[in-house]
Parts: structure tokens; sequence; C-alpha cells
């Protein structure tokens, strides 16, 4: 009889003991959702420096180490370097869910200052535009302050997806 009670007891203390866990990890839980709701895109990006992001955008995807990460833009580092514009990304998968707070201070550049990086280089590019199938592919013949001339088109700064090279406009 005193097996069946230590057994009761045992049963009960198990019961409670996993009762306050659940309380814990709930409360826990809320405490995430509510520093969740703090957190930014950038600071979530400005983690994944340095690993793997795989980019959607309404056309295809790009995947890359994450190398950089400027005013609007995040260049990644693949099979070619692609400076993305954050307003043309649809999505992303990252294999952190880390979040970094402190700015780089070389984030306040942007599109135009990779354009103008590998316009110095004579590097050759190609374009996507947002709502538009293919690229176009040439050297920057003028780099302005909001767009882009190049193949004898004149492209705005917010019409443009991503910008594909051979090198890294960052180093």
């Amino acid at each position: 009889m005193d097996d069946r009670i230590d057994a009761l007891l045992a049963d009960i203390e198990a019961a409670d003991t996993a009762a306050q866990a659940h309380a814990r990890r709930g409360e826990f839980g809320d405490e995430v959702a509510g520093q969740a709701v703090e957190r930014t895109l950038l600071e979530r990006l400005r983690g994944s420096l340095g690993s793997t992001v795989q980019v959607m955008m309404s056309d295809r995807d790009i995947t890359g180490t994450a190398s950089f990460l400027g005013r609007d833009i995040v260049v990644l580092a693949g099979t070619e370097f692609s400076a993305i514009a954050i307003s043309a990304i649809r999505g992303l998968r990252l294999t952190t869910r880390v979040h970094r707070f402190e700015v780089g201070g070389l984030e306040r550049l942007g599109m135009g200052s990779a354009l103008r990086r590998w316009s110095a280089a004579h590097e050759e590019v190609s374009i996507d535009i947002v709502d538009r199938a293919g690229g176009i592919r040439g050297r920057c013949a003028l780099v302005a302050a909001d767009y882009v001339e190049i193949a004898g088109r004149i492209i705005p700064f917010a019409a443009i997806g991503a910008v594909h090279a051979r090198i890294n406009p960052f180093e």
C-alpha cells in the first residue's frame, strides 16, 4: 500500500513539475514574441553576414554568402557578386536567426556606390529591372545620383532589382 501512495505522490509531483516547466516555456515564448516585435529585417540581414542566404525575387532566386549590407542593398557572393535592392526582395531563407544591432561604418553606401565602384573598375555588369524579365548587360557609361546609364539606356536606381558582376564592389 505504501508503494502505491509513494507512486501516486511521485506522479503528482512530476505532473506539478511539468506544469511549472510548461508555464515557464510559455512565459519565455511570450517574452521572445514581445522582443521580436522590436526587431527589423536589416538587423536580421546584418546578423546573417558571412552566412548563406537565399533571396527570392519576383523572377528568380539568388543564393550566396551575405558579404555586405549597405543602404537599401545586400551583396551576396555566389557564382558572381550580386548587389540586391532590399525593396526588390520578396522573401529570404537564412541559415541563422541572429539579429545584430550595431550599424557598420560602410552601411551608408548603397546601389550608387556599388555601381560607381564597378564603373571605375571598367567591370561589365548585368542589371535586373524590377518589373521586367531579362537583364541589361554592359559597362556603366555614367553613374549619377539616382540613375545609371548603361548600353544607351538610362535606368533609375528605384527600378533596379539587382546588379551582378564578377568582382565584389566593396573589397
